[in-house]
């Protein structure tokens, strides 16, 4: 390999198998130390050519993996659930997978750019609005020009906005979504869990967007705030209000399938907005733990699409058009051909890119 082994491509490789600095040397079989081992992840030694290839082999990698002159990062993170609950290890695997993730990304569109047919997302200091955070919401619906009522297809708006989705299960329900702002010239990034329901994703999806607009540094009420962003962003204060009235379970129900939120999003909308008090409030969601709606709700708004396909897009245009094999791409990203079909799955619709001269 003409360029120098990265050992926080090693690290990173590491992490995505969620395997410890210990668990990889065993897998080595007295290969190398776990000295050693740190010592090549912090780039203070060289490995010789076959502890690559004994590496790459224990970690289902391909040599080239080591070999991309990539700055691993850490995405801006933000989280639903409590984090508490969330296994180290499970954590720092679905922050790896993202960030293998966006370099594969950074790779692909050196060929191929995204046509955006929105304005992209403005940044928001949310000081200059009195931390307003519902203003800021229907602001950028103004921005993207959207109609009253409920939004048809979050993911396609956000899409053509030139935000990059990457919907991959994440192994685990304790973490719906994060994001990473532009930079390093790549879009910003918004990672979803696709294992949820689809009323909640949209919920994930535009908390994420919230924090694009609002959060540029970090603020100890950020979550708090993407929450009350992605309520009013999905369900406008002043066209929702009466849809409420009278309240009940079944109202709640309708309401989902109309506006694409969960029963327990409209509940909170329903006690933000005044139409609830804060004894009914904890009424309804005390009968939603006593049914079991808390985890599995009793209607499913199955007509919401919520595909994303700008990544589709990419890898079909240069399946297609640039005449790369998935081998080729293995190759590119050092991954196995088998993870990148897991990963990337081809599209059958035909790519709405430009190729880059």
């Amino acid at each position: 390999m003409d360029k120098p082994f990265n050992g926080s491509l090693l690290a990173l490789g590491r992490q995505i198998r969620r395997k410890s600095q210990a668990e990889l040397v065993k897998l080595l079989d007295g290969a190398l130390t776990q000295g050693t081992l740190s010592k090549l992840e912090h780039g203070r030694i060289q490995p010789q050519p076959e502890i690559v290839a004994k590496l790459a082999e224990a970690l289902q990698l391909r040599e080239s993996f080591f070999y991309r002159s990539a700055y691993v990062r850490e995405p801006m993170v933000s989280y639903h659930r409590k984090r508490a609950k969330l296994a180290a290890k499970d954590q720092d695997a679905v922050h790896g997978l993202a960030e293998v993730f966006r370099l594969n990304l950074k790779s692909l569109l050196d060929s191929v750019e995204l046509d955006m047919t929105l304005p992209p997302l403005p940044a928001v200091d949310p000081d200059e609005y009195g931390r307003d955070i519902e203003e800021i919401a229907r602001l950028l619906r103004q921005r993207w020009q959207l109609p009253k009522g409920p939004i048809e297809d979050l993911t396609k708006l956000a899409e053509r906005a030139g935000i990059v989705i990457m919907a991959f299960d994440f192994g685990s329900e304790l973490i719906d979504g994060f994001c990473q702002h532009s930079c390093d010239g790549l879009p910003a990034i918004i990672y979803i869990n696709s294992n949820q329901p689809k009323d909640r994703y949209r919920f994930s999806l535009a908390h994420e967007i919230g924090h694009l607009i609002c959060h540029q540094t970090p603020h100890p009420e950020q979550e708090i705030e993407a929450n009350r962003f992605a309520s009013e962003f999905l369900m406008p204060t002043r066209e929702i209000r009466n849809d409420f009235e009278p309240v009940s379970l079944s109202k709640f129900m309708d309401l989902k399938l109309y506006w694409g939120t969960s029963m327990q999003a409209l509940i909170y909308k329903a006690w933000q907005v005044g139409c609830l008090s804060d004894r009914m409030k904890k009424y309804y969601f005390i009968e939603m733990s006593k049914r079991g709606f808390k985890k599995r709700e009793p209607v499913e708004a199955t007509h919401l699409r919520e595909e994303p396909t700008t990544l589709r897009s990419i890898i079909q245009a240069h399946l297609t058009e640039l005449d790369y094999s998935v081998d080729d791409l293995g190759e590119i990203f050092g991954l196995l051909s088998s993870d990148v079909e897991a990963l990337y799955p081809v599209p059958r619709a035909k790519p709405q890119l430009r190729l880059v001269n």
